[in-house]
């Protein structure tokens, strides 16, 4: 018998090394292709009338479905639970406002749809077939990329090379381009010719500064790497773009109220920063000094930060002393309010707005379940600032991609691979 086990014993270990390299080289597949459709093909997506559907929501449910079918994922049960119970909450609003609506607002079933689908995401995490140890090392590769190449698209402008734009630069692309709906040609500051980096791929210069501090966050806290932060520093500063940053200062003190140890690494970061801030703004003084007076736009109407910032605050007091605002007015009342102002429209204020307190509560509780894992709070923490704070990013697939590859398809450096995700 034990002559047996002996002989049949290395074609099994063959056999189980096969396989350990298919998952593997599967796995980097799956992780390159979803960060090429949210990051290199984020300005992909088709426009049917008022609504977008970006590129990277096709794509990633696509390679969902791979995994699933390849036996390499499985349903997350717990959150696919939150996601049912959200869902009625949902429903419940567009329900009542079909029977009572509000001559104030409109109504849009179409909205309740894209958010059930761009969710549908969550519900599906990797298994112990999946390796996730590569996740952080790709992201990082993409990110250099968008870094370098946000250099140098700010710097050859002052040559008259501007490709801000592909629209402009590849017209022929237009009918598969969303980015007329967006900042998609960054000027400075009003009368100003000279346009802020937005990183070659990318949609605007906002969603550029929240991915370097992204990638800032995973180079220092999770990969333990220095070198390439003055890249990213000096990128970020052509972004002129003060959201990424803001996302970052939020997210430091309360990671640190979660997790004791963070306290040395977030003072070491504090102190590179500091160096690097010092050394950016004796070499290029103008740069930093239009980026620190961006600070104060929140004070100015009319500008994106106040929109984003201020602004919102004159919609949810139109509503907050209602009875409705319990259930909400349902689902694109938002955006088709009297009250609403273009460009506040975060996801906490439209949740609240559209579902009511109700809607929002069990939003919060789906999404923060559905990001949460072992060994990342600073990425889902991270993630739930920049989702708040970055304004927009209720139907922005690029982002929700984006979170759901780092916060569940993600493994630590130092961790096994994958467990099943729930």
């Amino acid at each position: 018998m034990t002559s047996m086990s002996a002989r049949l014993s290395p074609p099994m270990k063959e056999i189980s090394e096969i396989d350990g390299s298919a998952d593997a080289r599967s796995s980097r597949i799956f992780i390159h292709c979803a960060l090429i459709s949210c990051i290199l093909m984020q300005r992909f997506g088709l426009v049917f009338g008022q609504s977008i559907v970006f590129f990277s929501l096709p794509a990633f449910a696509g390679l969902l479905a791979w995994m699933i079918f390849t036996g390499r994922a499985t349903i997350r049960s717990r959150v696919a639970l939150y996601y049912l119970i959200c869902g009625s909450c949902f429903l419940l609003s567009a329900l009542v406002a079909l029977v009572y609506p509000d001559n104030r607002t409109g109504l849009s079933l179409l909205s309740l749809t894209a958010i059930a689908i761009n969710y549908t995401l969550f519900l599906i995490g990797p298994n112990r077939r999946f390796d996730g140890r590569e996740v952080f090392k790709i992201f990082i590769f993409y990110c250099r990329i968008c870094a370098v190449f946000g250099i140098l698209q700010y710097l050859i402008q002052f040559g008259g090379i501007r490709i801000f734009s592909f629209t402009k630069t590849l017209p022929f692309l237009s009918p598969f381009l969303v980015e007329t709906r967006f900042a998609f040609n960054p000027i400075l500051h009003y009368g100003s010719s000279l346009l802020r980096s937005n990183g070659m791929f990318l949609l605007e210069a906002a969603t550029f500064s929240k991915l370097l501090v992204w990638a800032i966050a995973v180079e220092f806290f999770i990969l333990k790497q220095w070198k390439f932060l003055p890249v990213y520093a000096i990128a970020y500063l052509f972004s002129y773009s003060g959201t990424g940053l803001l996302c970052l200062l939020l997210t430091l003190p309360i990671y640190a109220l979660f997790d004791k140890r963070a306290a040395r690494p977030i003072i070491l970061f504090g102190v590179a920063m500091m160096i690097l801030v010092g050394a950016i703004a004796v070499a290029l003084p103008q740069q930093f000094a239009s980026l620190a007076g961006r600070a104060t736009e929140v004070q100015s109407e009319g500008s994106s930060g106040y929109a984003r910032y201020i602004a919102q605050f004159g919609a949810i007091g139109a509503v907050a002393s209602e009875t409705r605002s319990i259930i909400g007015f349902g689902p694109g009342a938002t955006d088709r309010a009297s009250f609403y102002t273009p460009g506040s429209g975060n996801a906490a204020m439209k949740l609240y707005i559209d579902y009511g307190v109700i809607g929002l509560i069990a939003f919060s509780a789906f999404l923060v379940a559905a990001v949460k894992g072992h060994g990342r709070a600073l990425l889902a923490i991270l993630s739930l600032v920049t989702y708040q704070f970055g304004g927009g990013n209720l139907l922005f697939s690029p982002l929700i991609v984006l979170m759901a590859l780092l916060c569940v398809w993600s493994t630590m450096p130092d961790e096994p691979r994958s467990k099943d995700v729930q």
